[in-house]
């Protein structure tokens, strides 16, 4: 008979979590609505993790890492401004759709934590947003963007790609890379057309 390692129940438990967090919503998610839908006793969660927010935690911080371990090479690369921020771009809805059930934990359900967590996770999407505009102040400097707020133009762009997690169905017809640069060709296309 096979038997299930802790890292692996750990995981296990936490991709529940995330399936039933963003399905529902954290505050929604009990303890016992958990075990029951990985077949465990409520005291075997606890055995695993000491808190549901430390699942949380787990399962933002696997994402965190996903994106930032995924993005960040391209944004420290030498390639054109307008390609690497196309290339970030079509890689962070790589990320997204890849971890589309967990998604909703990165996007805003990180909220839940208690600190110092939320301040550390704040911390970390600040950085990872700052990748971006980092690049789309580079365009704008090159003039390769039109004059717009980078702020602003970093939200959107992040907003837009974050809603695919929603919307986006593995039997579809295009592939999530297909996905990735489509969408960064149409969302780059505001940023270097006058209106």
């Amino acid at each position: 008979m096979k038997t299930t390692t802790t890292s692996s129940r750990r995981e296990q438990i936490a991709d529940a979590a995330a399936a039933l967090i963003g399905e529902k919503g954290y505050a929604a998610v009990s303890v016992r609505g958990l075990a029951d839908a990985v077949g465990l006793e409520t005291s075997s969660i606890y055995s695993h993790f000491a808190s549901k927010e430390e699942i949380l935690w787990e399962i933002a911080v696997r994402c965190a890492d996903d994106f930032h371990q995924t993005v960040e090479p391209i944004y420290r690369s030498n390639l054109h401004t307008r390609e690497k921020l196309s290339r970030m771009l079509a890689a962070h809805v790589a990320v997204t759709l890849r971890n589309r059930v967990a998604a909703p934990v990165f996007v805003q359900e990180w909220r839940h934590l208690g600190e110092p967590q939320r301040s550390q996770f704040a911390a970390r999407r600040d950085a990872y947003e700052a990748m971006f505009r980092d690049v789309v102040n580079q365009g704008l400097a090159e003039r390769v963007f039109r004059e717009i707020d980078a702020r602003l133009a970093v939200l959107t762009l992040l907003s837009a790609l974050n809603s695919t997690a929603r919307w986006y169905r593995p039997e579809g017809e295009l592939m999530p890379d297909e996905i990735g640069e489509q969408l960064a060709e149409m969302l780059l296309y505001g940023l270097t057309q006058s209106f």
